[in-house]
């Protein structure tokens, strides 16, 4: 029975990765199911054994580039050396750094957020609601730390979302690179800090 689901999962990860390539290649409008198929040695039919259609292939794609994110984020929770100020600001800039070089190397990972036909799962708001939970975890602990003066830490984390939106998935809001995206965080960083320290 094992040795069954690590070949289901086998065959689950070839398409997948053979999805990937074409997506990233030629974005998800201009690929098919039979492309997909062809690309794995496998008639369609027998894909649709392993997955519903290709916005179910899009939807495990966009989760793992979604979770490979987050974790990159929770990773900064592991910094416990550094005040929450200096962790705040380490998550913000990995995000940034992390959401850029993820896009360079993908560049069409966005068209998958939402089928073009406008069915499939929102996953752009439930990235940003887990994202929001864990910069909301930074907020807390700083108030706990009594390094931040907050009432309303979910909120914070809401309302710095928004001010840091053009910082995520950068490519999307500006043609600027990194070199130049770097100094406008710092500001905007600061720019929080001043408001959230404890005076």
């Amino acid at each position: 029975m094992a040795s069954t689901l690590k070949s289901i999962d086998d065959v689950r990860r070839r398409i997948l990765n053979a999805a990937g390539t074409r997506f990233s290649q030629f974005g998800y409008a201009k690929t098919n199911v039979a492309e997909i198929a062809a690309d794995c040695r496998m008639s369609p039919g027998n894909l649709y054994r392993y997955f519903k259609n290709k916005a179910d292939i899009a939807e495990v794609i966009m989760r793992e580039a979604m979770d490979q994110v987050l974790d990159e984020l929770r990773s900064v929770f592991e910094l416990s050396h550094l005040s929450a100020a200096d962790r705040f600001r380490e998550f913000v800039v990995r995000e940034m750094h992390f959401t850029y070089n993820q896009l360079q190397t993908y560049p069409t990972l966005q068209e998958q957020v939402r089928d073009p036909l406008g069915k499939g799962p929102m996953l752009a708001q439930e990235y940003l609601e887990r994202s929001q939970g864990l910069l909301a975890e930074i907020l807390r602990d700083g108030v706990e730390a009594g390094e931040f003066a907050l009432d309303d830490p979910e909120a914070a984390a809401s309302y710095i979302q928004d001010a840091t939106l053009k910082f995520r998935y950068p490519q999307l809001h500006s043609c600027a690179g990194l070199t130049e995206l770097e100094p406008q965080l710092e500001g905007v960083v600061e720019l929080v800090l001043t408001g959230l320290l404890r005076r």
